[in-house]
């Protein structure tokens, strides 16, 4: 679920990288390299490694600040359209992007040096309206690439958030010290007598909620519980076991 921590987060991180990039950019105009291998590992891996990160927090921003708006179900579809959109751009860059992950380095000093000569002429004109004093042929997509395996990443961990509401919940420091017997008559109790959610709480959910919250696991057996409990001689011994001494710790301070 999105929050405004998440959106504070990246609104800091998008203004660090930002400054970063600038002081990075002065930098460069300001001492230059001192030979070719340096300038080819500063726009093949440092400017990356920044830029993506700016790249990737603009688009977590964007994402969340949407994501206000929706319903869970409405979410994870709008997040699915998102995620395609980013398999389609690298299969489309499926060249790079093996390039990228393969660490090759044959064609660096075509893609990595500022020789705009280099650049074909259909996309001169894009990269034209950039910074030509920091920016490469490939610099960029080397930075959308990294920033699409970091977003790819997130939203699969946000869909399963959408999937598994449960897992989004803090640890509970309690545990269950009783016989398992006993809380399968709490629950099999409160489901009947329908207190939870207006009585539309199924037993598997009232089970995944004392499961959480004693820290034990009760799905296995809790199809077999009712004929268990109808076989003992007292079905319902711990409950009537809560009501014994709940009402001698009343009458001992009502006298």
């Amino acid at each position: 679920m999105t929050s405004d921590h998440v959106l504070n987060t990246a609104r800091l991180a998008i203004r660090r990288c930002k400054l970063a990039l600038v002081n990075l950019r002065r930098m460069v105009l300001a001492r230059g390299f001192p030979d070719q291998e340096s300038e080819i590992r500063f726009f093949k891996e440092i400017k990356p490694s920044v830029s993506s990160k700016l790249i990737y927090y603009q688009k977590v921003f964007g994402m969340e600040s949407m994501r206000l708006e929706l319903g869970n179900r409405r979410q994870k579809k709008y997040l699915q359209r998102e995620q395609n959109k980013i398999l389609k751009y690298m299969k489309q860059n499926r060249g790079i992007v093996q390039y990228y992950r393969c660490d090759h380095s044959h064609l660096d000093e075509k893609y990595f040096l500022r020789n705009h000569e280099a650049i074909p002429l259909e996309v001169e004109g894009i990269l034209s309206l950039m910074d030509e004093d920091f920016f490469t042929w490939h610099d960029h997509t080397f930075s959308n690439i990294m920033a699409n395996e970091l977003l790819l990443e997130y939203m699969k961990n946000e869909m399963e958030k959408l999937d598994h509401p449960e897992r989004n919940l803090p640890k509970s420091s309690l545990r269950w010290t009783g016989d398992k017997i006993e809380i399968y008559e709490l629950i099999y109790s409160i489901y009947l007598a329908g207190s939870v959610n207006d009585g539309k709480a199924k037993i598997k959910d009232l089970v995944q909620g004392f499961e959480w919250m004693f820290n034990i696991g009760l799905q296995k057996g809790i199809y077999d519980t009712q004929s268990e409990l109808e076989k003992r001689s007292d079905p319902v011994k711990y409950l009537s076991h809560l009501v014994a001494v709940l009402r001698r710790r009343i009458n001992h301070r009502l006298k």
